[in-house]
């Protein structure tokens, strides 16, 4: 009887010990990841020079979450060039042990789209903590100028200059785009990084200058600029620019550039990095961004806050990236890069001219496609074949360059 009851006290205490484990489980684990971060100096790497936008809402983010991370150290890593993306490859081949984050332009979705030379990063596969805001684009002229509407902008009879940072940066491949399909009268210049678009037109280097109304407005204010259009947002001081068009062209780019300023100004990390510690990072940020004291200096400096976090800003990046092949196609001749190949599941709807021609669906668009003799390996029925043997109804996997031709460099039909 003596045995059986210390062998049923040892098992009660043992129970009493398992629960009291489980019951401190998870403050546990949470506790693991602000222990780790206690004494560590956490990297931001900033992909441009100091000073402007990025910079800024850096400083303001990294100032919050050290508030919120006790005992923990935040520095800045500025590394601008090759429009954001040497900043982003360094960000996104650090170690994943979660002290290095950073910020850079949200434009290197079409750095992404586009197979852009030097892009070293996938979007899909960061660690994303948060967003700090929602940031609209504007466009601005020199306030001294004539131009004072968008009227006046498309009627300008010389060209003029526009002021860009460098090739290859979301700006400028927005810049382009509108310029081109709008017929601006406008020539990019680049080379202006930071605040220095501003100071151009105040030069009288530059007439106009596109970015964030949080980094705009203030300069307008001051009466340095006039801004002229809107793109996002939900100010109702300046006209929209889709408001402004009824071309489909400009309305496609104008809903992209939209998409953008929802995740204006965020935090990621490289993937991979602990879960324990993305959480807590996670947790750091949303509290650094509804700290009331956050979005007083915010406001003094004019800087929106409209935060998100963790996997909704990877949803927004995700449906970013989710373009149609002609928009691709866009932004690469904006961007004066070699088309990337495109690869598709389609049908095919119509075969024109001798087989010369093919029209065929691909990712939910119909695609003309001019086909060469030379360069399209065409297989039917695991068969070689020529464009003569396509016929209407085929479903085929394509692989074809976007561009005026479209043309396929493969099909396989069957």
């Amino acid at each position: 009887m003596a045995a059986k009851a210390t062998f049923l006290a040892v098992r009660a205490a043992s129970f009493a010990l398992g629960l009291s484990l489980a019951a401190t489980s998870t403050p546990a684990a949470a506790q693991s990841a602000a222990d780790f971060y206690k004494g560590k100096v956490v990297t931001y790497i900033v992909a441009t020079t100091p000073g402007g936008g990025y910079d800024s809402y850096a400083r303001l983010v990294i100032e919050f979450m050290q508030k919120h991370m006790p005992g923990t150290t935040y520095i800045i890593k500025n590394m601008p060039g090759a429009g954001h993306i040497l900043g982003a490859n360094a960000l996104y081949a650090s170690k994943p042990d979660g002290l290095t984050i950073g910020t850079f332009n949200t434009g290197l979705v079409y750095a992404q789209l586009v197979k852009q030379n030097g892009v070293r990063f996938d979007l899909t596969k960061m660690s994303w903590v948060g967003k700090a805001s929602s940031d609209p684009k504007v466009f601005v002229v020199d306030a001294n100028s004539d131009v004072k509407t968008f009227e006046d902008l498309r009627n300008l009879k010389e060209t003029k200059n526009m002021a860009e940072g460098g090739v290859g940066s979301g700006s400028y491949a927005e810049s382009s785009m509108l310029i081109e399909a709008l017929k601006l009268n406008l020539k990019i210049i680049v080379g202006y990084r930071g605040e220095e678009d501003k100071m151009a037109i105040r030069r009288g280097e530059a007439l106009a200058a596109m970015g964030a109304r949080s980094t705009m407005e203030p300069v307008a204010k001051q009466g340095w600029v006039r801004m002229v259009f809107q793109i996002g947002g939900s100010e109702k001081d300046l006209p929209q620019l889709d408001a402004l068009v009824d071309d489909p062209e400009v309305k496609a780019i104008t809903a992209l550039m939209r998409s953008q300023s929802d995740v204006a100004r965020f935090t990621a990390g490289p993937p991979n990095i602990p879960k324990d510690r993305m959480d807590y990072l996670i947790a750091t940020f949303k509290g650094a961004m509804e700290d009331p004291a956050m979005h007083e200096k915010a406001a003094k400096f004019g800087r929106p806050v409209d935060p998100a976090y963790g996997e909704t800003v990877l949803n927004y990046v995700k449906a970013a990236l989710d373009q149609s092949p002609s928009m691709v196609a866009r932004m690469t001749k904006a961007l004066d890069l070699k088309a990337p190949e495109m690869t598709a599941k389609g049908a095919v709807i119509e075969v024109k001219d001798e087989g010369r021609m093919v029209v065929f669906t691909a990712n939910g668009e119909t695609v003309t496609s001019k086909i060469s003799n030379s360069r399209s390996k065409i297989v039917v029925a695991d068969k070689d074949a020529t464009g003569k043997n396509l016929q209407n109804g085929m479903v085929c996997d394509i692989t074809y360059i976007p561009g005026d031709n479209n043309e396929p460099t493969a099909m396989a039909c069957k």
